[in-house]
């Protein structure tokens, strides 16, 4: 069953609202969709419908809000637009109606996507098109459709529904190319074992046979080693050689254990750093989308922090969960051979340690979830604050940036407590639990002890085997603390490695034989959240060598044509090509090998200025270097630093001015000297005289080379071949400067509009 299930009723009126729907004149027959509603317009809660039909639309209240009637009839012959509109906590479903947006459906922010998809569905009714009302069915990408959790991201794989154990075999799985070194680590560990219940034995022989031997007693240690009783040898000679013998076994275990914790070392760091090779190399191939979604501090909480569980699976697995498993075997054999009715007084507290176990795991899991999500948010919020100081200051806003870091922080501090308290609690109650047993056989042994039914080393023995035997059982139970912070790190992990891109690669990808720079747009639709396009319906053709303008008002679509054009994201409908060959089909770097881009904000590495400039080509010699500096302007204030070229910039460039990075980011594209040259306000944060000389070095680089320009200063494309205008996802205007200055519609009101600007900033 789909999320959306119980949300839209297709072709009928829902049972409870058809009363109101035939009082408001709704024809049910005539019927398309209905989508439910969890708020009125003055935001109240009401369960309510938004009915749809071939001719109108209304919305009405299921429990009698508003008398059955919250918004409309609206006629839909009189709509001329249909849209959501975001508020906080909120957002309403608008008609446009003789010029004004009216208010039609307001719903809450868990209803958005099906409500995009209504208005949607509305559009295509008003534009004449078929409608998709299957569409409003289809099953959400950003939802789990057996859980409801919100994913991570779209389409992925969903962390509550995905077992557990699932996480456990893909971990083993990481270790396929070393199970021979874990084979071997198994195996020194039951040696280790083994070996671990020899003392117990000793200790026995040593006490009853020569601390304390009693009359008429057999000493069956004794002849063994000496062919000789006590009486006939020496204790001290036989007390030399017992102590030896434990001093060789203890010994022989801290050696293993040494072989041991080398051996599971070397392959937890091995596992951990290709672990983090790999969530390294996802996140650079993953789509920009994602990376849209998720904050810098977040991602390198998961690389740097969340893989270091990875490095003590095979120390916790291997030497803690099985060895401890093999002790308890072990050692509980030899308590019930020695004496099975103490042996089952101490098995007593272990159903018990389960129960509390598993319950207690089920409550810490969220401890340590609110930990791992709170060092998260913390280094995110760090990221950010560090990479802003300057504007921080700018606005003196120290203050407030200390108090959110005290409240990220507290919140840190606060996880961290209740979790730690938590386990402080558990941990000594396990223990005391076990000490019960350890009472118990004291007392029954004692007795025993007392009427000669067993010796003092046989009943000391027996307690030492009862100690150890507790042992592994309280690290087994403590061992759900380990797995819920590894249950919770590797769900992290693992839903980055799970993504799915947005960009997926052509397995077979095809290569244009002559890049040639010929971009087309064929019927392009696209929009960052698919039910609120960007772009609608793009029809454009750039032939090889053209030097095209693109401007329009901020948040028209223009950024977003040379975000398609490098493949940063997906149409959803249509295709972009270069050469005839959509960009779809073409692997990643033969496309942006050929593109070069200059971003409004220019950022620029914690590395020498050479450096920076030879990003993209890292073999250039110091001469390309230079004679891309020398084309976009950046030569001379280079020439004129301490140390030209090898100056080392601070981070995101500290160290030079806007104008100054953005020339080095513009040397950076030529020097790749890309087939595509697309310059994103390349010009906006250099002066008017740099602005010139860029403008004339470009004009020289531009030639055989298809080059786009975005620009808010429209001056600077007066000399393009042609110049897109566009306007609320759709171009409305081409043609040369002087073809779209005839024509008096929105480029050339831009034009007088920066003209007027233009002369008051001279006056």
């Amino acid at each position: 069953m789909g999320v959306f299930d119980n949300e839209v009723s297709l072709s009928r009126v829902p049972p409870d609202v058809r009363a109101q729907a035939q009082a408001a004149g709704l024809d049910e027959a005539a019927c398309l969709f209905c989508v439910r509603s969890d708020l009125t317009l003055d935001r109240r809660k009401c369960d309510a419908w938004l009915v749809v039909t071939r001719s109108a639309a209304a919305t009405l209240s299921a429990d009698g809000a508003g008398d059955g009637l919250l918004a409309g009839p609206f006629e839909l012959g009189k709509i001329e637009k249909v849209r959501t509109f975001q508020t906080v906590g909120s957002a309403f479903l608008q008609f446009q109606m003789d010029g004004a947006y009216v208010d039609v459906a307001r719903y809450s922010n868990a209803r958005r996507e099906i409500f995009d998809r209504a208005a949607k569905e509305i559009d295509r009714v008003l534009k004449g098109e078929p409608e998709q009302l299957d569409a409003l069915l289809r099953p959400s990408d950003l939802v789990c459709n057996k859980c409801g959790l919100p994913l991570p991201s779209r389409k992925t794989p969903c962390p509550r529904c995905r077992a557990t154990r699932g996480l456990f075999f893909r971990t083993v799985g990481l270790m396929k190319a070393y199970y021979g070194y874990v084979l071997l680590l198994l195996l020194f560990s039951v040696c280790s074992v083994g070996i671990e219940q020899l003392p117990p034995q000793i200790t026995r022989t040593l006490i009853d046979e020569v601390l304390a031997p009693p009359q008429n007693a057999s000493f069956p240690v004794t002849h063994m080693l000496f062919g000789e009783t006590p009486a006939e040898g020496s204790n001290a000679r036989l007390l030399v050689w017992i102590l030896l013998a434990l001093l060789g076994i203890h010994a022989v275990t801290q050696f293993l254990g040494v072989i041991n914790g080398r051996m599971s070392a070397w392959i937890g760091t091995r596992i951990t750093f290709e672990l983090r090779e790999t969530l390294q190399n996802k996140l650079m191939d993953i789509s920009v989308d994602y990376h849209d979604r998720h904050s810098a501090g977040s991602l390198m909480s998961r690389v740097l922090y969340d893989v270091e569980y990875f490095q003590s699976f095979v120390q916790q697995v291997a030497q803690g969960l099985l060895v401890n498993l093999f002790r308890v075997v072990a050692i509980g054999s030899i308590l019930f051979y020695m004496n099975w009715e103490l042996a089952l007084y101490v098995l007593i507290p272990i159903p018990i340690s389960a129960v509390c176990t598993t319950l207690f795991w089920r409550f810490l899991y969220p401890c340590h979830y609110r930990y791992v999500d709170s060092r998260s948010k913390l280094s995110r919020l760090l990221s950010g604050l560090y990479s802003g100081v300057r504007l921080v200051k700018a606005f003196a806003q120290e203050k407030r940036e200390n108090e959110r870091f005290d409240e990220a922080s507290g919140y840190m501090k606060d996880s961290a407590r209740s979790l730690l308290m938590n386990l402080a609690t558990f941990n000594p109650f396990i223990g005391f639990l076990f000490s019960l047993g350890g009472i118990a056989v004291w007392y029954l042994g004692g007795h025993s002890v007392l009427d000669g039914g067993m010796s003092l080393g046989v009943l000391q023995a027996f307690i030492l085997y009862v100690f150890m035997f507790y042992a592994p059982v309280t690290a087994l139970s403590a061992f759900s603390n380990w797995i819920s912070g590894f249950v919770t790190a590797g769900q992290r992990v693992f839903e980055v490695l799970d993504s799915t891109s947005a960009v997926p690669i052509d397995p077979h990808p095809v290569s244009p034989p002559q890049p040639r720079g010929e971009i087309e747009f064929r019927n392009v639709t696209f929009g960052y959240d698919a039910y609120n396009p960007v772009l609608n319906n793009i029809n454009l053709k750039i032939e090889p060598g053209e030097f095209i303008g693109i401007v329009g008002k901020s948040g028209s679509g223009k950024t977003t044509l040379v975000n398609l054009i490098c493949r940063f994201y997906d149409p959803q409908e249509g295709q972009v090509l270069i050469d005839g060959v959509d960009v779809r089909r073409m692997a990643p770097t033969d496309l942006h090998r050929n593109i070069g881009l200059v971003l409004q904000e220019p950022f620029l590495f914690r590395a020498s200025i050479a450096e920076n400039i030879a990003y993209g080509q890292p073999d250039a010699t110091p001469l390309e270097i230079q004679d891309a500096a020398r084309a976009a302007n950046a030569h001379g204030f280079i020439s004129r630093m301490p140390a030209g070229y090898d100056t080392r910039l601070g981070e995101g460039g500290a160290g030079l001015s806007g104008g100054e990075r953005q020339r080095v980011s513009i040397a950076r594209a030529l020097l790749c000297n890309p087939q595509v040259l697309i310059l994103d306000e390349a010009t906006s944060s250099v002066d008017t005289e740099s602005e010139q000389e860029i403008q004339r070095a470009l004009a020289k680089l531009c030639k055989g080379r298809t080059s786009i320009a975005i620009a808010h200063r429209l001056a600077t494309l007066k000399n393009s071949d042609r110049i897109y205008v566009i306007d609320r996802g759709q171009i409305a205007e081409e043609g040369s400067h002087e073809d779209l200055m005839e024509q008096q519609g929105i480029y050339y009101r831009l034009v007088k509009i920066q003209t007027e600007l233009t002369r008051l900033e001279v006056d």
